[in-house]
Parts: structure tokens; C-alpha cells; sequence
């Protein structure tokens, strides 16, 4: 039986990117874990109270939730002095306030999250990842000051993220 494929997000950057990564801040980790889960509403439909026919039904946006401690942000946005927290980032605030959200026009502030995993030295077969969580928008942030962490939580205006398997 073979290992399972783990990703530990220590070995990962989280890039958090507006529109076409025109701004983006890399976040190191140096522990966490980003979750998801990908939902399909399905509808039975019965015939006399037996199941007859069975279909999908609306589309359901992804939910996305990331914790942990980061170790240090690059940002890819303006001078060094106006660069935008994780929060801001996450929030179209203060440095980030002129962000280009992801989505589209009218709708509320999104971003991309991008993930990408170097195996090069956790694993010398497994070739490099990056996943990215498309149109993300946050519905809660929170932290733990004295354990140094932060929670984020919200949903992806899409069914599931895109991986591609490259070397980086």
C-alpha cells in the first residue's frame, strides 16, 4: 500500500491574488491546514413512493476554510510601506482597498487563493501542485493571538478548485 499524497502546508506558499494576480501577498505557513468541501445537491424523485428518477439538481458553492500560523508575507502590491495585510487582502481594505475583486461586475469582493506545494525535497517522485481556489469570498475571520493563528472561512463561487501537477 502506498503513502497517501499529503499536503502539508509548510511545504506550500498561499498566494492570495485580485483580479488576473495584478496584486497578490504570499503568505508562508508555518503550520495550519486549508479544508473544502465540494457539495452536489441531488433530487430523488419518487413515483408512488418509490424511488423513480434521480438528478442533479442546483449547482452549490464550494466551502473553503483555512487556519493557522504564517511565518511571513510577501506582498506584490505598491511600496513596501502600503503593503496589505492578510486581512486587508481578504477584506478590500485599507492597502488593499483598490483591489480588483475576481468576480464579476456588481457582485461582492472576491480573490483567488492559490496553493503551491513544493515536493522537491518532502518527496523525491511526486511532481509540484498548485491548486487554485477560484472567486473566494470570506464569510468569517477570526484569530488566536496568544497561539499567534488565524481562522478564515467562506465559499468559492465555483464547484471545485483547479490542480495542475507541474515543476515548479
Amino acid at each position: 500500500m502506498t503513502e497517501p499524497n499529503v499536503i502539508d502546508l509548510k511545504d506550500c506558499e498561499l498566494t492570495i491574488a485580485d483580479n488576473a494576480a495584478a496584486n497578490s501577498i504570499v503568505v508562508k505557513m508555518g503550520e495550519g491546514n486549508l479544508t473544502w468541501t465540494e457539495n452536489t445537491e441531488v433530487e430523488y424523485l419518487l413515483d408512488r413512493g418509490i424511488i423513480d428518477t434521480v438528478r442533479l439538481g442546483n449547482q452549490v458553492p464550494m466551502d473553503v476554510s483555512f487556519e493557522g500560523r504564517f511565518t511571513a508575507i510577501t506582498a506584490y502590491a505598491g511600496a513596501p510601506a502600503d503593503d496589505p495585510t492578510l486581512i486587508e487582502a481578504l477584506t478590500n481594505s485599507g492597502a488593499a482597498s483598490a483591489w480588483v475583486s475576481t468576480g464579476g461586475a456588481c457582485e461582492p469582493y472576491a480573490v483567488d487563493l492559490i496553493i503551491e506545494c513544493d515536493r522537491t525535497c518532502t518527496s523525491g517522485t511526486d511532481m509540484d501542485e498548485i491548486i487554485t481556489f477560484s472567486d473566494f469570498r470570506q464569510e468569517s475571520i477570526g484569530g488566536d493571538f496568544q497561539a499567534g493563528q488565524i481562522s478564515v472561512s467562506g465559499k468559492c463561487n465555483v464547484q471545485r478548485p483547479t490542480s495542475i501537477r507541474t515543476t515548479l
